[in-house]
């Protein structure tokens, strides 16, 4: 009988980081610039899914009790993508910084900063494609 956990993807996989036109960068020693994002067959990204619907959750329904507070301003929906995607994001390879900082605030500023937004983008792609996180075929 086939074991179905065969098709099991991967805890993580890695992105490459691209420029606004597509190209894949690379630092200065030429070694590729790239995300490790746990996949959504994770807990990590389980719970951070989680957490992004209850608020949504939240918010939908205090909308529909006329609740003016529950709106959501443009910035507030970016730095909620922003949570979402640092809480989502396990490293950033090949020497990638913003300021000095690291770790989750490194992932978050980066996500939230609108002029580099083409990362989040990519990375919210990646993410929604599961083949991205496909384990390599065993060699037989």
């Amino acid at each position: 009988m086939f074991n179905l956990k065969n098709l099991a993807i991967a805890a993580t996989a890695d992105m490459p980081v691209r420029d606004a036109s597509g190209e894949a960068q690379f630092n200065e020693k030429g070694e590729p610039l790239t995300i490790t994002l746990q996949s959504p067959g994770t807990k990590e990204f389980q719970k951070a899914k989680h957490a992004a619907d209850e608020r949504n959750s939240t918010r939908v329904f205090s909308r529909m009790q006329g609740k003016s507070e529950s709106k959501q301003s443009a910035d507030d929906k970016n730095i909620e993508r922003a949570e979402f995607l640092a809480a989502v994001t396990a490293s950033f390879n090949g020497g990638a910084g913003l300021d000095g900082k690291k770790g989750f605030e490194l992932f978050k500023a980066t996500y939230a900063d609108i002029e580099i937004g083409h990362i989040a983008d990519d990375a919210e792609k990646f993410l929604g494609d599961r083949g991205n996180f496909k384990k390599p075929s065993p060699t037989v």
